[in-house]
């Protein structure tokens, strides 16, 4: 009964209220509209009608739904996101929010403004909005072309980097080809240089043992000394030329050396070579001809099986000695 009354007062005052186009307003923001921009429509009227009478009195405005509209409100030439109107006293404002998807005109057709708020019971209040023009960039800036697109910008400095780093790109592409073509030979040197370290090891450890022995003095007698001499010899020429000295006998030694070195062996190699087969020689003799017939030989300084003074410290130096031109030649 009192939504009967509302709509019947409504129509009273409709029927009862009039107006001129001077009572209207329309503004469209922004002023230029171009295709994609977002835009609002304002449109101002005056009318005695309240639009608000099924909501309290401190509502200023309210939303119309999109469907109330008695026209699309999604088309090839627009989209409308929006719609509500406002009140202030008599006057009232339809804001539409909408965007252009064309240029030219859009014509929003004619609309019972009544209708959308309150559905067909109302008494008709028609609102006529005028054309709404979309324009072209290109027709503003009058031209028929695009311009060139310009270069990026750059910071200060930004192209001495670039320089630097397509030089420094330059020299890695350089660097990595050549490393692969010479593959094999990067291949190879690293194997010698992973090779002479070993070496090394090897000659550092018989330098420790020697050391070891020597400090040994009067706990061991000759002959263990002469033995241990012997096996650090030995073991050390194993690792150094890749070949079984530890079963080769002191006599045999220097054959053994123009075996392996194929008629290649340095002075260096062959010096060293020499020196440690006099060691071996010396040791076996000490170590076997002890109480032999030739221990007893004279002069004895040439013949006995003992070592002499200092000559335990004499052997020690010889072998390091050899030792350092072997490594020297590489």
């Amino acid at each position: 009964m009192k939504k009967l009354l509302i709509l019947f007062c409504i129509s009273i005052c409709v029927s009862t209220a009039g107006f001129t186009e001077d009572d209207t307003t329309q503004v469209v923001m922004p002023k230029t509209i171009y295709v994609g921009d977002r835009a609002e429509l304002s449109y101002t009227f005056r009318s005695a009608v309240d639009f608000f009478a099924d909501m309290n009195d401190s509502a200023l405005s309210r939303e119309i739904a999109l469907k109330s509209l008695p026209f699309e409100t999604d088309t090839d030439d627009y989209t409308i996101l929006d719609a509500s109107l406002e009140r202030n006293g008599l006057l009232y404002t339809f804001r539409l929010f909408f965007i252009p998807w064309n240029t030219g005109s859009i014509d929003f057709p004619m609309f019972d403004i009544s209708a959308a708020v309150y559905g067909g019971a109302a008494a008709p209040f028609i609102i006529d909005v005028q054309s709404i023009e979309v324009s072209s960039i290109l027709q503003d800036q009058d031209e028929a072309q695009l311009r060139e697109s310009m270069g990026p910008l750059l910071l200060p400095g930004t192209m001495y980097a670039l320089y630097f780093a397509a030089l420094l790109s330059v020299i890695l592409l350089i660097v990595i080809f050549r490393l692969v073509v010479k593959r094999e030979s990067v291949r190879d040197a690293y194997k010698t240089w992973k090779l002479l370290r070993l070496y090394a090891k090897n000659a550092k450890e018989l330098y420790r043992s020697l050391k070891r022995l020597e400090r040994a003095g009067k706990k061991i007698d000759d002959a263990e000394f002469c033995t241990e001499l012997q096996q650090l010899i030995r073991r050390y020429l194993d690792f150094r030329f890749g070949y079984r000295f530890s079963a080769v006998s002191s006599p045999a030694i220097m054959d053994t050396f123009e075996k392996i070195m194929a008629g290649a062996m340095s002075e260096k190699t062959q010096s060293g070579a020499m020196s440690l087969a006099a060691v071996l020689r010396r040791t076996d003799y000490v170590r076997y001809a002890r109480g032999s017939i030739d221990s007893k030989k004279e002069p004895a300084e040439e013949f006995a099986a003992d070592l002499k003074a200092d000559e335990r410290s004499s052997l020690i130096r010889i072998v390091r000695d050899a030792v350092e031109r072997f490594e020297g030649d590489n």
